[in-house]
C-alpha cells in the first residue's frame, strides 16, 4: 500500500489487540490521540489498522535533572527537547484491517512485525476504512483504553478528513450506528456525545 507521509514510527511491541511504536522528538509527523495508523502484519499479506489511544515520554533522567534548574537557557532548552535520545511511545488499538479484497472491522489473525514501520491512514485509505463506523465495536469493547474519549477522537479524525459539505452528514450516520451500539447503555452514549461535543466534532 504506497505511503505519502512514510512512517512515523517503528513498533516496539504488539499483540493482535494492539501494537505499541517509538518515534524520535524530533519527527515531522508526531503521533496524535485518536488518530488512524497501520503497519504490515507478520504475514506480510495484511495492513493492521489501529486508532492511537496513548502517547508517553519515557523517563529521561537529563529531563529530570534540568527540571529542577532554575534558570534553564532557551538554546540549551530546545536541544533537550529536540535532540534527546528517549522516544515517544505511542500505543494503537487494533480496530480493523486491510486485505486485498477489503476491509475487515475484526481483529486481524497475526499481530504487525517487530520493527515493522507504522503510518498514518490517510486520504482515500482513510475515508474507505471509516465509511461505516463498524471500527467503533472494538474502541467500545476495549477496557484498557478511555473508550468514549478515544471513539469520539477517531470519529473526529474521520469527519475532518472529509470535504466539508459531506461532514455532517457522515457525523449523522455514524451518531445512529453508535447509538445503536449502546441502545442499553444510555449513559455512556452520552459520555460518547458528551466528548464529541468536546473536542469540536
Amino acid at each position: 500500500m504506497p505511503d505519502p507521509t512514510g512512517p512515523i514510527g517503528r513498533i516496539t511491541r504488539c499483540s493482535t489487540q494492539s501494537f505499541t511504536g517509538a518515534v524520535r522528538p524530533s519527527a515531522l509527523d508526531l503521533p496524535a490521540f485518536g488518530a488512524f495508523c497501520q503497519a504490515q502484519d507478520q504475514s506480510g499479506q495484511v495492513q493492521v489498522i489501529g486508532v492511537i489511544y496513548d502517547i508517553r515520554i519515557e523517563d529521561d533522567p537529563l529531563a529530570r535533572q534540568m527540571a529542577a534548574l532554575e534558570d534553564l537557557p532557551s538554546e540549551q532548552l530546545a536541544d533537550a527537547q529536540q535532540n534527546r535520545q528517549a522516544p515517544i511511545e505511542f500505543s494503537a488499538l487494533t480496530v480493523g484491517y486491510r486485505r486485498a479484497k477489503g476491509y475487515s472491522y475484526s481483529l486481524p489473525p497475526q499481530p504487525p512485525l517487530t520493527l515493522a514501520p507504522v503510518s498514518l491512514l490517510e486520504g482515500e485509505d482513510l475515508l474507505q476504512f471509516t465509511e461505516k463506523a463498524s471500527f467503533a465495536r472494538l474502541i467500545l469493547a476495549s477496557l484498557n483504553v478511555p473508550a468514549e474519549q478515544l471513539l469520539a477522537a477517531a470519529l473526529r479524525c474521520a469527519v475532518q478528513a472529509r470535504p466539508e459539505g459531506e461532514r455532517d452528514r457522515y457525523l449523522m450516520l455514524s451518531g445512529r450506528s453508535i447509538a445503536r451500539l449502546l441502545a442499553g447503555d444510555l449513559a455512556r452514549l452520552e459520555q460518547v456525545l458528551g466528548a464529541l461535543r468536546e473536542t469540536g466534532g
